[in-house]
């Protein structure tokens, strides 16, 4: 492959790197508490702020920790997961500005041990990583295994070039040896194999390149990155948490490595599934110090229907959280148990599929849950019976779907509280619902659900 040119280097990126050398400046004169403090000042700031990230986050929370906190316990740990994220991204910044051996003041180290055994052993590793505490620290710290194995990680070079050789000479004079995602991973598996060390975050949604794997009981698409790894360079698996235990300060986790039966090493999916159970024990030691920020069960919202990622036989294995649609439909609908039988073909593909309809017609009564409706009430069901059904559950609705004929129900679904709503145009049209048929049938309901994604279900990707 012919060397990239390097890219060019523009009038923003010298202002980009300008603020960043300067803000980094000013840090340097707050001790390490001082600057973790602002940092809670400001993350209370963006969560009083950012009403559209406080949603994501309160929906992570309620689906990995549901079962644990009430709905006031998680808004509380809502805003004290905003003030860690800003306090462990300016103690990331002030961590550049300390020399050599200042930063194991601030960190203890636990599990040690277990890295002692793998050097003995002349073994490489696989350190797993999740984006939870000051996780930038691990670059900067000399871990008992770095020495004589050397530690290498992998990252996506940052857009501003300036900025990016400064991450990588700093990162290199640190010891660590940096590999870009987009150099391929030939070069990290044969430092892997040659017994040097490899840190890989691979805790957050990936999408179409990632694999359809349970995380906290529900699907998602997750990375099979340390997996490949593994199958490819045979080195052991090591989980390694931080957590924030007072301002400025942190302790750093070593796990012992993942146990792979001999027999299933080569089996990527089990052993991706195996990293799944890893982070979710990872994120549940200091919940606040995850960057729930980051939509880990990403719903698209033109196919929410659809799962990302390569599905394999199995996949549904320790499924605990299923993907919860609400079907609403008025209360007059001739069509309605044509709907319920096109829902019903979900089922066939999907079995984490749950669905609770919402509305007065009789033949709702035989769907997994009805919402129950008053007859004093007034035609459409009120959006509070379905906020108080949908904020009372362990897990938030995921999708919300509305068949009434003039697209009333979005307006309601809406103020319920409900943000991923698909629909036919009505008056009630929003900017979150859009005309999907013409008219009710058992076509159309097919076309319905085809467009937001069924068919890609019932397909290997």
């Amino acid at each position: 492959m012919p060397p990239s040119k390097p890219p060019k280097i523009r009038l923003i990126h010298y202002l980009g790197y300008f603020a960043y050398r300067t803000f980094e400046f000013v840090l340097r004169v707050f001790p390490m508490e001082m600057v973790a403090t602002l940092g809670h000042i400001l993350g209370s700031i963006g969560w009083a702020i950012m009403p559209e990230r406080r949603r994501t986050v309160i929906r992570n929370l309620r689906i990995a920790h549901g079962d644990q906190f009430d709905l006031a316990q998680i808004k509380r740990l809502c805003r004290q997961t905003f003030k860690n994220a800003t306090a462990n991204l300016l103690t990331s910044l002030r961590i550049n500005t300390l020399k050599p051996g200042q930063l194991e003041d601030y960190i203890e180290l636990q599990g040690s041990e277990h890295l002692t055994k793998i050097r003995e052993a002349n073994l490489g590793a696989i350190y797993l990583l999740a984006h939870m505490g000051n996780w930038e620290a691990l670059s900067h710290l000399q871990l008992p295994i770095n020495n004589p194995a050397p530690f290498a990680g992998l990252y996506r070079p940052i857009d501003n070039p300036l900025l990016d050789n400064l991450v990588k000479r700093r990162r290199e004079n640190s010891g660590t040896k940096l590999f870009s995602k987009r150099d391929g991973f030939f070069k990290p598996i044969a430092h892997l194999k040659s017994g040097g060390n490899l840190g890989a975050i691979a805790d957050q949604n990936a999408r179409h390149h990632g694999m359809v794997l349970p995380l906290f009981g529900k699907l998602t698409s997750m990375s099979n990155l340390p997996a490949l790894m593994h199958r490819r360079a045979g080195t052991p698996i090591i989980p390694i948490s931080v957590c924030t235990v007072a301002p400025g300060r942190w302790v750093i986790n070593i796990h012992p490595p993942i146990d792979i039966p001999s027999e299933r090493k080569k089996d990527t999916h089990y052993v991706s599934t195996l990293c799944c159970k890893a982070y979710e024990k990872m994120m549940s030691e200091s919940p606040a110090d995850v960057l729930w920020m980051h939509n880990y069960w990403r719903i698209s919202q033109r196919r929410p229907l659809k799962i990302f990622g390569v599905k394999k036989e199995g996949y549904t294995n320790n499924i605990t959280q299923p993907f919860h649609i609400l079907v609403y439909t008025g209360n007059d609908n001739e069509h309605a148990r044509e709907t319920i039988t096109q829902l019903e073909r979900l089922r066939a593909y999907r079995s984490d599929i749950y669905i609770t309809t919402a509305g007065k017609h009789p033949v709702y009564a035989e769907a997994d849950y009805h919402i129950p409706c008053n007859p004093d009430e007034p035609p459409h069901l009120s959006s509070n019976a379905i906020q108080a059904y949908e904020t009372t559950r362990t897990s938030p609705i995921d999708c919300a779907l509305d068949f009434t004929d003039d697209g009333s129900g979005s307006c309601l679904l809406e103020k319920a509280g409900l943000s991923t709503i698909r629909g036919r145009q009505g008056k009630w049209m929003s900017g979150q619902t859009r005309e999907i048929y013409q008219k009710h049938n058992d076509k159309s309901i097919s076309l319905f659900l085809t467009s937001l994604g069924l068919n890609d279900i019932s397909q290997e990707n």
